[in-house]
């Protein structure tokens, strides 16, 4: 299955629960203006000139705090939508069958250079081999040292020359989220 049809499996999967929490928050909105009406207009009825005037602008303070009370509660059901695309994208990842998580590891190899170090992640210490590197590397003519400890970690990490490449599934999913967020924002939110 390709990244966009991961991708559009996800958001689709996101729409549909995004569409049915945020319902169910606007029914509570609703309530909220619905009580909140209904005290103003009590207190309307029940109070002189003077009050009146307070209670008009009380409705209309309490109706603003309502609105803006249903656009919080909307945004972090926009949130927690959001992250649940993007840890199930996580999850993906990390439950790819060997073949599929063989390939995408030796993809992520390509960031190595002569002489770098590859930290395996402990779930995939058996799908990416030293042997697999060590073929990898032959391929590239340059030469990798795979690290006799296992990350705890899903993914790779590539050390070389003082620098450290983390191409964990964690990382890689929270560079993905900051490029494609607003993207899917928009076509799960509209």
């Amino acid at each position: 299955m390709s990244k966009e049809a991961i991708v559009q499996k996800i958001i689709s999967d996101a729409e549909i629960k995004a569409n049915s929490f945020i319902e169910e928050q606007s029914a509570k909105a609703d309530e909220i203006i619905a009580d909140a009406a209904e005290k103003c207009k009590n207190y309307y009825y029940n109070s002189r000139l003077e009050t009146d005037r307070a209670a008009d602008d009380i409705a209309v303070r309490a109706k603003t705090v309502a609105e803006l009370d249903v656009k919080k509660l909307q945004l972090a059901a926009k949130k927690n939508v959001l992250d649940g695309v993007f840890e199930g994208a996580l999850k993906k990842l990390a439950s790819l069958d060997n073949a599929s998580m063989k390939k995408l590891l030796l993809g992520m190899l390509s960031e190595a250079e002569d002489g770098d170090t590859v930290t395996v992640g402990k779930r995939q210490k058996d799908v990416l081999t030293k042997e697999d590197v060590n073929e990898f590397a032959n391929r590239r003519n340059i030469k990798l040292t795979v690290s006799n400890e296992c990350g705890e970690f899903d993914g790779l990490v590539i050390s070389g020359g003082g620098v450290d490449k983390n191409l964990t599934f964690e990382v890689e999913i929270a560079l993905l989220r900051e490029s494609l967020e607003t993207k899917i924002a928009k076509e799960i939110f509209g």
